[in-house]
C-alpha cells in the first residue's frame, strides 16, 4: 500500500470516533424520542381515563339524586316526566329508567314494550349482586336500535330497601363529540373499549375492517395488563405506540387507548439523524479527499521526483541532479541521497578501476605463465610430459582469452555470454592455422550471466572444444565441431558435438583418467548442472544441462 493510501486510511481512522459518536447520539436521540412518545401517549390515556371517570362519577351522583325523588317509582307519569326533564338538559344521556327486581321498566323516558324484560342483562344483574355502580357493554338498543352503554346502580327506596336498579343510558356519539372538542393532536388515535373489547368510540372515527382487526389485537394485549405502553400494528399495518389505561371504576369495565404512529413520532429524530449522518459522512469524505489531494502535492509528488532522479542515476545518468526546492524534510532527504549517490558512484568508479587493473595484471600473469609452460615443453623430452605441459599451456591461454574479453568489454559483474562464447570458438578455431584448420559452427541464444558463472562456463566450453579437436579426429584431419547454446524455460543446454570416431564402448566419465574429463564433470557439477554423453553416428555429443536460475534475469 502506498504512503498516500496509508495516510488516507489514517485520516479515515482518525475520523471514525466522531462518526461513531454521531451514530451513538443518533441512536440515543431516537431512543429518547421513543421514550418521550411512550410517556406522552400514556399521559394522554390517563387524562382521558380521568375525564371518563369523572363522567361516570357524575352519572352515579345524578342517579343518586334521581332516585331520591318522591315520585320514584310509584307515580309513573310524574317520575317519567321528571326523568325526561333531566335527560333533556344533559345530551350525554339518551334515556333513564328504574327497573324493578322482576326486570320491568318504570319511569322510562321512552315508551317500553310491556313484554320487554332485561333480567338477563349485565347492567341489571351486576348492581344487585355487588351493590355498586356497573357499566354495561356496548349494545344495540332493542327499542331505539341505537348503540348505547348502560350505567346502572342499585335503587334504594327511602326505607333503605333495594327495589331494583336505576339506569342511565350513555350516548357514545355525544361522548365522542365532547372528547373531539378537546385540543387533541391530529396524530393521536383514541379508542374506548368496553369490557368485551368492543370499541365504544374512536377518534378519529374509522369503521374499516383493518381498524376493527387492529382494535381486537390491541385489546387482547391490554386486557390482563395494568396501565402502560405496547407496540402494536394499527390500520394499514403501520406500527404504533399504544398507551392504555383502564377507567377508574370497580370493577374495571372501560379501557382507554391512545395510539400514535411510531414513524410519525420518530420523524423528527429520523430527519435529524439522517442529516447528522449525512453531514458526518460528507465531512469524512471531504477530509479523506483533502488528505488525498494534499498528500499528492506535499508528499507523493516530492517522493516521485526523488525516485525518478534515483532511477536515472541507477540507469547511468550520474549527472542527474536531485531536486532541492522541497520543504525541509524532503530537501534534507534529497540532499542526503545526492551525497550518497555521488559517494557510491565514486566507489563504483574506484572498484571498476581496481578490477580492470586486476584483470590486466591477471591477463599479463597468465601470458607470462603460458610462455613459461611453452618454454618448459620445448626442453622436455618425455612425450607424455610434453603433452601435459601443452594441455596446461592451452588452459592458461584459454583463461587469458577470458580475461582479455572481460578487460576489452569493460565488464565487471555481468556478461552477455553468447558473444563471449562466439569469441571463444573463434579463438579456438584460429589457434590452428593452415589446411588443417577446424570448422567450429556456433548457434547460441542470448544469455546473461554473472562474471563467475561466465568464466566457469567458458572454461568448460573451451575444454570440450579442445577435447573434440584432439581426440575426435585423426591427427592432421580435423573435422567439424558444432557448439549450441539454447535457453529454455526450465533449463539451459550447452551442446558440443563432433562427427569423429566416437568414444570407446566401455567409456565412462567417472572412471576416466583424463584430466580434461574430470575438469568438465566437476565444473558442470559446480554450476548445478549435469553432464550427458550422446553417441552419434558418427561422432559424440556432450550435453551440459544447467538450471535456468543460473541466468541473471534482471539484466536479461
Amino acid at each position: 500500500m502506498s504512503l498516500r493510501r496509508r495516510l488516507s486510511v489514517l485520516v479515515a481512522i482518525a475520523l471514525m470516533p466522531p462518526l461513531l459518536l454521531t451514530l451513538y447520539n443518533t441512536v440515543r436521540w431516537q431512543l429518547v424520542l421513543e421514550r418521550e412518545a411512550r410517556i406522552e401517549v400514556l399521559a394522554v390515556a390517563r387524562l382521558v381515563s380521568a375525564e371518563l371517570a369523572q363522567v361516570i362519577e357524575g352519572a352515579r351522583q345524578l342517579m343518586v339524586a334521581m332516585s331520591k325523588h318522591p315520585a320514584v317509582p310509584e307515580r309513573e307519569i310524574e317520575c317519567a316526566a321528571y326523568f325526561k326533564s333531566i335527560i333533556a338538559s344533559i345530551p350525554l344521556y339518551r334515556q333513564a329508567a328504574v327497573i324493578d327486581p322482576n326486570g320491568t321498566f318504570h319511569c322510562s323516558t321512552i315508551p317500553i314494550p310491556p313484554n320487554l324484560n332485561v333480567r338477563d342483562r349485565i347492567y341489571f344483574q351486576e348492581p344487585q349482586v355487588t351493590g355498586q355502580l356497573a357499566i354495561g357493554m356496548l349494545v344495540q338498543g332493542r327499542v331505539t336500535h341505537e348503540s348505547s352503554i348502560h350505567l346502572s346502580m342499585p335503587f334504594i327506596d327511602t326505607g333503605g330497601k333495594q327495589r331494583g336498579v336505576i339506569v342511565l343510558i350513555l350516548n357514545p356519539d355525544q361522548l365522542a363529540q365532547d372528547l373531539s372538542a378537546r385540543s387533541w393532536r391530529s396524530r393521536y388515535r383514541l379508542t374506548l373499549f368496553d369490557r368485551e373489547g368492543s370499541p365504544v368510540l374512536g377518534l378519529p372515527r374509522d369503521d374499516s375492517d383493518e381498524a376493527k382487526t387492529a382494535a381486537r389485537d390491541v385489546f387482547s394485549k391490554i386486557l390482563s395488563a395494568p396501565s402502560g405502553t405496547i407496540d402494536a400494528k394499527g390500520p394499514r399495518d403501520r406500527l404504533e405506540i399504544v398507551g392504555f389505561v383502564p377507567v377508574d371504576t370497580s370493577p374495571a369495565s372501560l379501557f382507554v387507548t391512545v395510539a400514535i404512529d411510531r414513524d410519525s413520532a420518530l420523524e423528527e429524530a429520523s430527519t435529524g439523524n439522517a442529516r447528522s449522518l449525512a453531514f458526518a459522512l460528507v465531512t469524512m469524505l471531504l477530509a479523506i479527499g483533502g488528505a488525498w489531494i494534499a498528500t499528492y502535492f506535499l508528499i507523493n509528488r516530492p517522493i516521485r521526483a526523488i525516485v525518478r532522479i534515483a532511477r536515472r542515476r541507477e540507469g547511468g545518468d550520474t549527472d542527474a541532479p536531485f531536486p532541492e526546492h522541497f520543504s525541509a524534510e524532503f530537501g534534507h532527504l534529497s540532499s542526503a541521497l545526492s551525497r550518497m549517490s555521488d559517494k557510491i558512484h565514486d566507489l563504483v568508479e574506484q572498484k571498476s578501476f581496481l578490477l580492470r587493473e586486476l584483470q590486466h595484471r591477471v591477463m599479463n600473469s597468465l601470458a607470462l605463465l603460458s610462455s613459461v609452460l611453452e618454454m618448459q615443453r620445448r626442453y622436455v623430452r618425455n612425450p607424455t610430459a610434453r603433452e601435459h605441459l601443452s594441455r596446461a599451456r592451452d588452459r592458461v591461454v584459454a583463461m587469458g582469452t577470458v580475461y582479455r574479453y572481460l578487460y576489452q568489454a569493460n565488464a565487471s559483474d555481468h556478461i552477455e555470454f553468447s558473444s563471449f562464447l562466439k569469441l571463444i570458438c573463434e579463438e579456438s578455431q584460429n589457434a590452428y592455422a593452415g589446411a588443417h584448420k577446424p570448422v567450429i559452427s556456433v548457434e547460441v541464444d542470448p544469455l546473461h550471466l554473472s562474471s563467475s558463472h561466465a568464466i566457469s562456463l567458458a572454461m568448460l566450453t573451451h575444454e570440450l572444444i579442445t577435447n573434440a579437436l584432439k581426440h575426435a579426429y585423426p591427427e592432421g584431419e580435423p573435422g567439424p565441431i558444432h557448439v549450441t547454446l539454447k535457453r529454455g524455460w526450465r533449463d539451459i543446454e550447452l551442446r558440443v558435438a563432433d562427427e569423429g570416431r566416437g568414444l570407446p564402448e566401455d567409456f565412462q566419465v567417472g572412471q576416466s583418467d583424463s584430466l580434461g574429463m574430470k575438469v568438465i564433470a566437476s565444473t558442470a557439477t559446480q554450476l548445478g548442472g549435469k553432464l550427458e554423453i550422446n553417441r552419434l553416428n558418427p561422432g559424440t555429443e556432450f550435453v551440459i544441462k544447467l538450471p535456468s536460475t543460473l541466468e541473471d534475469t534482471k539484466k536479461a
